[in-house]
């Protein structure tokens, strides 16, 4: 059994080119993506069962975001220090909203009275098509060294 680990990379505003920049990351990026998933989906089952559905999605989907986006500032954009983490964890507050939105709307369209394993179904594809979006804001607007050179 081998043991993945990640590593901080080289702070955004030294990543160099884009194509070189985004390889770098993304396996970082799926590395706590997949743990905050596992994290968010188990959080969603146990609050699920004393909450309804709505309430424990919202509640796992905050939980685990304030813990992806602090990850995904260390790990994945090499970003460290208090410098920009309001701001970051105000990006990251904006990606958790869309994704909110989302995960709301599949288990909104589910019908009435849906199954568990639906409602985890429905949760995951919408949390793949939220990650993707995540990925794209983090990398293209908060963590963009263009403009956190701007505000710092």
């Amino acid at each position: 059994m081998s043991v993945l680990t990640v590593t901080p990379h080289a702070p955004a505003a030294a990543s160099g080119p884009a194509p070189a920049a985004l390889s770098r990351r993304l396996p970082s990026y799926a590395v706590v993506g997949a743990s905050c998933t596992v994290a968010y989906l188990v959080l969603f089952w146990a609050l699920s069962a004393i909450l309804p559905s709505m309430a424990a999605n919202t509640l796992a989907m905050l939980t685990t975001a304030i813990a992806n986006t602090a990850a995904n500032r260390r790990f994945t954009f090499g970003v460290t220090g208090r410098a920009g983490a309001v701001r970051d964890h105000l990006g990251g507050l904006i990606a958790f909203l869309i994704g909110l939105a989302i995960s709301t709307l599949s288990l909104a369209v589910l019908p009435s009275g849906s199954s568990a394993t639906a409602e985890l179904i429905a949760v995951i594809l919408a949390n793949g098509l939220a990650s993707a979006i995540r990925f794209a804001l983090l990398q293209g607007w908060v963590f963009n060294p263009r403009l956190r050179s701007a505000t710092h």
